[in-house]
């Protein structure tokens, strides 16, 4: 049975420290991922993105004393979503094809305990909040995120200034990093060196391109099986089997034949439409 032992109890007060009081997407991929509810080796630019925006308007909310969203009437939820996806359509795409996301069956209990505990109290009143109720209660993180509240405090005073331990290590390193830097564009000067992009662009198109042609390759063969099954009946009687191999090759050209349109219109259109919900062309 899983346990929730002090690693994932160290994870859960870096998240809510990361998400409440830092308001770093950083942090909170970070936290994620040592609790092994972020996939490792995923795309952290299009997770940090998406998840920055949420917390910015989670932050905003928050502060302001706001309705939530899943609060608000549909259409401006919508209208708010259409704006959503046309800012971040590609992060959205992204993030559907990678899947960076899993739940350990720990968390499941654990989010499944704070989803009943808020179903309850909007149960019984509908201005319940969990959220704005725990905010005050939070501060304890500070007591519990590095072992008590004036370490965590004059942690984050030297973050802000710069004088952490890892900061001083950077600043007495940089020389050589900056050598190192310099190794790196002398190389890729000399084509040693070859960057790596992603174009999320010609990754749609690669993707639209792959159906259209498996539409041309099922218009080629049933065109194909169609050819051949004329040969074979006008053949007649003269070569034995003649009817029945004729017969074969025509199913095939149907099979394949039918295809074509499955393709056009139910394939090709829902990529399209897909694309489409996300703000972003396939074209």
């Amino acid at each position: 049975m899983d346990e929730f032992g002090p690693v994932e109890r160290k994870g859960l007060v870096d998240f809510f420290f990361a998400l409440y009081y830092d308001a770093d997407a950083k942090d909170v991929c970070d936290a994620l991922e040592r609790l092994g509810m972020l996939r490792k080796g995923v795309d952290r630019i299009s997770v940090e993105k998406v998840g920055q925006d949420f917390i910015d308007r989670f932050q905003a909310t928050l502060k302001s004393g706001d309705q939530w969203e899943a609060d608000l009437p549909a259409e401006e939820r919508k209208k708010l979503n259409r704006q959503r996806r046309k800012e971040l359509g590609e992060e959205f795409l992204s993030l559907n094809a990678e899947s960076p996301f899993i739940f350990p069956p720990t968390w499941t209990f654990v989010l499944k305990a704070f989803f009943t505990l808020d179903g309850i109290g909007k149960t019984l009143d509908p201005k319940y909040d969990l959220t704005r109720l725990t905010a005050p209660y939070l501060k304890e993180l500070l007591d519990l995120k590095d072992g008590n509240a004036f370490r965590t405090t004059l942690m984050r005073v030297l973050k802000r200034a710069g004088w952490r331990p890892i900061d001083i290590n950077m600043a007495v390193t940089q020389p050589r990093r900056v050598a190192k830097i310099e190794d790196v564009v002398t190389r890729m000067e000399r084509g040693d060196f070859k960057p790596r992009v992603r174009a999320m662009e010609v990754e749609r198109m690669i993707g639209r391109n792959k159906l259209v042609q498996s539409n041309i390759f099922n218009a080629v063969l049933s065109c194909l099986f169609l050819n051949t099954a004329a040969s074979v009946a006008t053949l007649g009687t003269n070569v034995a089997y003649a009817k029945p191999v004729a017969k074969s090759f025509l199913a095939a050209a149907v099979v394949f034949g039918l295809r074509v349109p499955y393709g056009v219109f139910v394939k090709l259109r829902k990529l399209d439409e897909y694309n489409e919900r996300f703000g972003v062309s396939s074209n």
